[in-house]
């Protein structure tokens, strides 16, 4: 059975601020706090549905690695991949942004390699 790797980036964006107060009269545990939330940008996104409805329609294994994990980073670094989003199959190498029918039919070539 083969398998898909797919290398995304889930980044954290801030979507609050608020100020903490002192918690005794001092000054130094005054400060600023923030939400954030985790997201994957569109093409991340794509990239990723795209190759699991590949990977399950072909009965193949789906890893997701995300670059801004330590794990994903070494992950990433070792396999060579230096941008998001980044597909492997065997030894074939789909990056960068692109449409879903673009992105199945270069699946489907690198399965034909």
């Amino acid at each position: 059975m083969g398998k898909i790797e797919v290398y995304i980036k889930n980044e954290g964006v801030v979507v609050s601020q608020g100020i903490i107060r002192p918690v005794v009269d001092h000054a130094c545990t005054d400060g600023m706090t923030g939400k954030t939330e985790r997201i994957v940008s569109v093409s991340d996104r794509l990239a990723l549905d795209v190759a699991e409805a590949f990977a399950n329609e072909r009965g193949l294994i789906l890893e997701v690695h995300d670059v801004h994990t330590f794990r994903g980073r070494l992950k990433a670094l070792l396999k060579g991949v230096s941008k998001t989003p980044t597909i492997i199959v065997g030894n074939s190498r789909i990056e960068g942004d692109l449409t879903s029918g673009l992105l199945k039919s270069k699946l489907e070539s690198c399965l034909g390699k």
